[in-house]
């Protein structure tokens, strides 16, 4: 059968060619000191190892290759099938016909300003029948056509006249059926090698490079009318699950900052999770700007196709990759030792010469220089149960958050907090857990209520910006003039007991009623905007006031939540979201009724925030550019009423701006029965393969993977979350619960979220066969619902699953703007 030698296109390739003649042995010269190294003027070939630079020195001292330019020889650049003309014509020693005018192809011409210099060499290799055409009548030669690396390897073969019939096959998914015999004989007598363990990347751009190596070992071959060997191909590796094309160039982080006592463990050797650990950042890409995502990069290097080395003062972690979510894809430093210069060495361990370097400087380990307090001024009313906090940042003398020593630093610095009460009555208690034991300044279990000035010292927090002191107020009234304290955090030696620096900060606590003159309030919908209620009256999803109780609890994630700001005289905003309590002691709303200027307008009703906090949200149904709200609320002087504020409301459709994914790999086992264990002691179970078959809908197929193929899922981590969206408002919108289930798919209607199975992009489905009437067939219908049956049949012609061929697929996730999320799920037996 007549296939077309489609030879890859390597752009902007000069290829100078005498006349055809051959040196007489193209082999590299024992006495190096006798060659003019040609090799050396050309920049992109000064690094390479010295027997390759060898090869090439052959190549272009006998002009069968020059440089691009005339200090670059152009080792990625592409070739077209004109120009490799001209080199098949010459390290096969065809006779080269006299210039015509006339070509045997129909796009071949002698006027052509691209090509047209090839006419005689593509005459050549037709007349020597190396080549048939491009096209199955063989009218075209397609001169400005890509080379793939099987057709150059059938090219080469045919050159040398080497027969593939009776050769061993070797089994690489990578390489089309027809050119098996070329790429196993080309293997086998190290004309071209594989790009990774087991694959040829049959389909894939053949280099310059590739091309000159391998034509200086076929001319070697022609030369020398070396017998090819036939032998049995070696076992071929296929690609690591979740990867569908080879990497083919690795760069290092080099903006990392790394310092002497940098470690990922923390004092009692354990691995730390908290903040930051010192890793750096790989970037891993394959052919067309393809680039591997973090787990992609876990799953090369657990497969062995990424080796990690480290000299100076690095200790690398084991494994070098991961650990962690903060060292996901990355390499983890385990410990810096020393100051210096250290570097990082990344190789593509199959991938010939795809290596990065990269130097680093280790500073001096760092100490704590300085803390900064995130508010100078709080004011907190005495009502109010809601806890509070000041948040101190430790910086480090490279003005970076200074994280706990590390086991390298003897230094144990702590965080010591000392509260001083001014003036008043106590009235703080502890909030938030950072204290070892609860304390209260009233309380005679903890401390005298004659002390005016507690003192704690804590470790330092590990991520250096952490460090809170919280607290809340015990809700008891104090005197008209309020509570006033000082705050002061200190960064302490421990074995000098010396203060390294400090901040203080000023609190002060007011009964409602007597600090309510002081306060104003505003609306925080100023110059704001919010999801308007038109689209949905447009859709007949609400239609009146009355409607707003169900549309509340059915599309809780549209409207505006309404809050009052309240600041003093001094402009410090005070908090008064859980200030107000019913006869049973729980929250009720400050905010008692929203009201606009023009009927049916704005719509609002009262809700419930994420914190359990009442709240009213506002949703517009005729919307304009511009609303006048009039909204009455409770203070201790009374109702009162701020009117005509304006707001400013967007009304378009709710469209995705971006999707998210939690975790981008996953794995389902069709023979395995999944324990789900309910919230009420209850458990039931299901066969992942019946469960598949039910036909579940995509983000539901997505959560019921999602536990790293184990069979026992608790409900909690069931239907957790799983995917988000962001729409042009900025507001996101995510599934947290079974509960919110059917929300969520209403959800991706309206945001028109976009779900398929990627069959053509990055990540296509791989079975186990190459016949397509054997595949096993998967999609997504219009419902988003997920249909996969296997080409197995049982006897009664229902699915067998135990012979499933589907080995991976990915399901991608696209917004009208084109905004992509895929998830790789892994099918197993």
């Amino acid at each position: 059968m007549k296939r077309l030698l489609s030879l890859l296109s390597f752009v902007l390739i000069s290829l100078t060619l005498i006349p055809v003649t051959h040196a007489a042995n193209d082999t590299v010269p024992g006495n190096r000191t006798s060659m003019v190294q040609q090799s050396e003027k050309f920049n992109d070939l000064s690094d390479l190892p010295q027997d390759i630079k060898d090869k090439f020195d052959v190549l272009i001292r006998d002009h069968v290759f020059d440089g691009v330019s005339d200090h670059s020889f152009g080792l990625n650049e592409k070739m077209n099938r004109a120009q490799f003309a001209k080199v098949a014509a010459m390290i096969f020693a065809l006779p080269i016909p006299p210039t015509g005018t006339q070509s045997s192809f129909a796009d071949v011409h002698a006027d052509d300003p691209a090509n047209g210099y090839a006419l005689p060499y593509i005459e050549a290799l037709k007349t020597a029948g190396l080549t048939n055409g491009a096209d199955e009548s063989g009218k075209l030669y397609n001169p400005a056509g890509q080379v793939t690396r099987q057709e150059l390897a059938a090219f080469l073969v045919r050159g040398l006249k080497w027969q593939d019939s009776g050769v061993t096959l070797a089994t690489d998914m990578t390489v089309d059926d027809w050119a098996k015999g070329y790429v196993t004989l080309a293997i086998q007598n190290q004309l071209m090698t594989n790009i990774a363990v087991g694959s040829f990347g049959g389909s894939a751009p053949s280099t310059r490079k590739t091309l000159a190596l391998a034509s200086f070992e076929a001319r070697h071959a022609f030369q020398t009318h070396a017998i090819p060997a036939t032998g049995s191909p070696t076992t071929a590796e296929s690609l690591p699950p979740g990867i569908t094309v080879l990497p083919t160039k690795i760069e290092l982080d080099e903006t990392v900052q790394l310092s002497v006592g940098d470690n990922y463990y923390d004092a009692n050797g354990k691995i730390s999770t908290t903040g930051q650990p010192p890793v750096i950042g790989l970037k891993v890409t394959g052919p067309n700007n393809y680039e591997f995502t973090l787990s992609q990069i876990e799953t090369l290097y657990s497969s062995g196709y990424l080796d990690i080395s480290a000299s100076g003062g690095l200790v690398l972690d084991n494994p070098v990759i991961g650990q962690s979510y903060a060292g996901l894809g990355k390499i983890v430093v385990k410990e810096v030792k020393s100051e210096g210069d250290a570097s990082i060495t990344a190789s593509l361990t199959h991938i010939g010469d795809a290596t990065a370097s990269q130097s680093y400087k280790i500073s001096p380990m760092r100490i704590p220089t300085s803390i900064e307090v995130n508010t100078k001024d709080m004011v907190v009313l005495a009502e109010n149960e809601q806890p509070q906090g000041f948040i101190f940042t430790i910086k480090d003398q490279f003005g970076k958050a200074f994280n706990a020593a590390s086991a390298l630093d003897r230094t144990p610095y702590m965080i010591q907090y000392e509260l001083e009460r001014v003036s008043g009555e106590p009235s703080l208690q502890s909030a938030g857990g950072i204290f070892e034991t609860p304390w209260d300044e009233v309380s005679p279990d903890s401390t005298n209520s004659d002390n005016h000035v507690l003192t704690w010292q804590l470790p330092v927090d590990k991520s250096g910006d952490l460090n809170k002191f919280m607290f809340k107020p015990t809700q008891k009234a104090v005197s008209p003039d309020g509570s006033h304290y000082t705050i002061t955090a200190s960064v302490i030696n421990k074995n000098t007991a010396e203060s390294v620096t400090s901040a203080a900060s000023n609190l002060a606590i007011y009964n409602w009623k007597d600090y309510d003159p002081f306060m104003k309030y505003e609306l925080d919908m100023l110059d704001d905007h919010f999801a308007a209620g038109k689209y949905l009256f447009e859709r007949n999803l609400i239609s009146s006031a009355s409607d707003v109780a169900a549309m509340n609890s059915k599309f809780a994630y549209y409207g505006k939540e309404i809050n009052i700001i309240a600041t003093d005289d001094k402009n410090r905003r005070i908090d008064i979201t859980k200030v107000l309590k019913d006869d049973k002691g729980k929250p009720i709303s400050i905010i008692q009724q929203v009201s606009a200027d023009a009927n049916d307008s704005i719509l609002a009703a009262p809700s419930v925030n994420t914190s359990s906090i009442p709240v009213y949200k506002a949703y517009g149904i005729q919307p304009t550019e511009l609303f006048n709200v009039n909204v009455t609320f409770y203070t201790p002087g009374g109702s009162k009423t701020l009117t005509k504020q304006q707001v400013t409301v967007d009304f378009a459709e709710p469209v995705a701006k971006a999707v998210a994914l939690k975790n981008t790999t996953l794995q389902f086992n069709l023979n395995t029965v999944y324990t789900i264990l309910k919230a009420d002691g209850k458990s039931e179970q299901i066969k992942g393969s019946d469960y598949l078959a039910s036909n579940p809908y995509v983000w539901e197929f997505l959560k019921f993977s999602d536990n790293n193929g184990q069979s026992v899922k608790t409900e909690s981590g069931f239907f957790k979350y799983f995917i988000q969206a962001t729409d042009q408002f900025g507001y996101k919108y995510q599934n947290t619960s079974d509960g919110q289930l059917a929300d969520f798919i209403h959800n991706l209607d309206i945001l028109k979220v976009q779900i398929t199975i990627d069959t053509d992009n990055k990540y296509p489905p791989k079975w186990s066969v190459k016949d397509e009437t054997l595949k096993d067939k998967i999609w997504i219908d219009d419902q988003f619902r997920l249909h996969y049956e296997p080409a197995a049949r049982n006897a009664d012609g229902s699915f067998d699953y135990s012979k499933k061929n589907l080995q991976s697929f990915s399901i991608e996730l696209i917004t009208p703007s084109m905004q992509r999320s895929w998830c790789t799920v892994t099918l197993s037996n």
